[in-house]
C-alpha cells in the first residue's frame, strides 16, 4: 500500500509540478439545442487529458465524452478512447481518433444499442483569430465504425469561443448532425469550458 502510494504521488508530481510532463486537463459542458426537434436536444460532456509535443505542434489527449438525451432520459452515446491533432500553417489542423463507444439509443448506428464497439473518427478544422479573446472555429468530423467497416456519422460544427480567463472559455455554435444511416440534427450550441 505505501508503494502504491509512493507511485500515486511521484505521478502527480511528474504531471502537475514539472513543466516538461505537465498536462493540460479540460472538461468541456455543452448543450445542444435541436432546432428541427427540440426533444432531441442533448447534454454534452467532454473531458480531456491533453499533453503537446515541444517541436512538433502535435497534442495527444486521452479523452471521455458523454451524450444525454432529453429526450428519451438515456445516455445516447458514450465514448473512450484516445486523440491526435496536428496544426498546420497556423490555422488549418487535423486530427484522428481511436476510442470506444457505447450507447443506449445508438439504434440509428451500425450495431446494437448496449453494446460496446469501436470506432475512428477523423477531423479537419480551421480557425481564424477575430481578437486576443476571441475566434471562429469550423471543422468536420467523420466516425467510422471499425469493426462493421461502415460509416456512422459526418458532423460540420461552427463554434466562436471566448476566452475568459486562464480557466474558463464560453461558446455559441451550430452544428449539424448527419447520421449517415437515419436522421439529421441541426443544433444551436452553448458552451461552457474548464481548463485546470
Amino acid at each position: 500500500m505505501k508503494l502504491l502510494s509512493g507511485i500515486i504521488l511521484l505521478s502527480i508530481q511528474l504531471i502537475f509540478l514539472n513543466p516538461a510532463y505537465s498536462a493540460d486537463i479540460k472538461e468541456k459542458n455543452s448543450f445542444l439545442l435541436d432546432i428541427r426537434n427540440k426533444d432531441n436536444s442533448i447534454y454534452l460532456n467532454r473531458f480531456s487529458v491533453s499533453k503537446n509535443i515541444a517541436g512538433y505542434d502535435i497534442k495527444t489527449s486521452l479523452f471521455t465524452e458523454l451524450q444525454w438525451h432529453f429526450g428519451t432520459s438515456k445516455w445516447e452515446k458514450i465514448t473512450s478512447g484516445a486523440e491526435t491533432e496536428k496544426h498546420f500553417l497556423k490555422y488549418i489542423y487535423c486530427g484522428e481518433s481511436i476510442h470506444f463507444i457505447s450507447g443506449q439509443i445508438l439504434d440509428y448506428m451500425t450495431f446494437d444499442p448496449g453494446n460496446m464497439s469501436m470506432e475512428a473518427t477523423t477531423k479537419l478544422g480551421f480557425i481564424f483569430p477575430l481578437s486576443k479573446k476571441l475566434s471562429f472555429r469550423i471543422w468536420n468530423e467523420y466516425s467510422y465504425n471499425l469493426e462493421k467497416g461502415s460509416a456512422g456519422l459526418n458532423e460540420v460544427l461552427i463554434e466562436i469561443p471566448y476566452h475568459v480567463n486562464n480557466n474558463l472559455d464560453l461558446g455559441i455554435g451550430w452544428r449539424h448532425t448527419d447520421r449517415i444511416h437515419a436522421f439529421d440534427s441541426d443544433y444551436a450550441t452553448i458552451s461552457l469550458t474548464l481548463h485546470f
